[in-house]
Parts: C-alpha cells; structure tokens; sequence
C-alpha cells in the first residue's frame, strides 16, 4: 500500500517524453492502491464554476422545489434523488444525502434504450429551476467523461 493520494500529470503523460510518462504510469499506480488519484487537468475552470454554481442554485432551493425534478421509475438513474431516500447496501437507515444524477442522453431507438428502457430513462433536469442547466450538465459530463478516458490510457 502506498502511503497516499499522489498527484499525478494527466497533461504531462499525453505530452511528456517517455520518462515523464513512466513516471505518471508509476504515480497513478501507486497512488491507485489506495483507490484515489489527484490529476491535472484542462476542464476549463469555467465549465467548473458555472456547472458547480448551476449546481448550487439547484440545491439551495426548497425540498418542494427540487422534487419537480424527480423521475418516477428512473430508480434513482437520472433527476432528483431526495434526503432519506437512498440506503447504503451495508446500512439499515437511510442516508442523509440528496443527488441530482444525470448522463448523456441516448437517443430513441438506441439499442440500449430499447432493450434496457429502466436502466437508460430519458434524463430529467430542472431546466425550469434553474435555466440552461442541462446544456451546461451535458457538457460537463461529457469533459469529464473523456478526461477519465484520457486517464484510463495511464493505467492501462
């Protein structure tokens, strides 16, 4: 086991000689064994503060509010999940947490959405709360998306 969380150079194994990319391959494993990884990145610190502050308004509003954004049926896989709701697998009591889950969309008549419509709902978000949320939502996990599969190249 390492002795913790390293902080490794995502841009720097992309860019880097073949040393310097040895070097991110080691990092990112050793810092791996404890089941986290602190990178660099270019997610524009933009795209961060505007999802984040988006995010923010979304949760400062009232319980009633925010369950407009529940998606009945979604189990929990897109919208709004709400305090109390959820319980840890190694828990009997529920958990004091509130989530807004959303993914990339899947086009009607995807395989995936045809065979697994509960798995893959159309996504649920609060546009009317919180105006453009989703465009901003979709392109921040998209960024986000190809950032960890930029970084599965590390570990692979």
């Amino acid at each position: 086991m390492s002795d913790g969380i390293l902080d490794v150079d995502l841009l720097a194994f992309e860019q880097g000689s073949g040393a310097a990319r040895r070097a991110v391959v080691d990092g990112a494993t050793r810092s791996l064994e404890t089941g986290f990884v602190y990178t660099s990145h270019d997610v524009p610190d933009d795209l961060l503060d505007t999802a984040y502050g988006m995010l923010r308004e979304f949760f400062e509003k009232s319980p009633e509010e925010k369950q407009t954004a529940i998606a009945p049926g979604a189990n929990g896989q897109t919208g709004y999940t709400g305090l109390l709701v959820e319980t840890a697998a190694s828990s009997d009591k529920p958990d004091w947490k509130e989530m807004l889950n959303w993914a990339t969309p899947i086009p009607t008549g995807h395989p995936l959405k045809r065979n697994y419509p509960t798995a893959y709902p159309d996504q649920v978000l609060p546009d009317a709360l919180v105006p453009g949320i989703s465009d901003v939502l979709y392109r921040f996990h998209d960024t986000v998306a190809d950032l960890q599969r930029r970084f599965l190249r590390v570990i692979a």
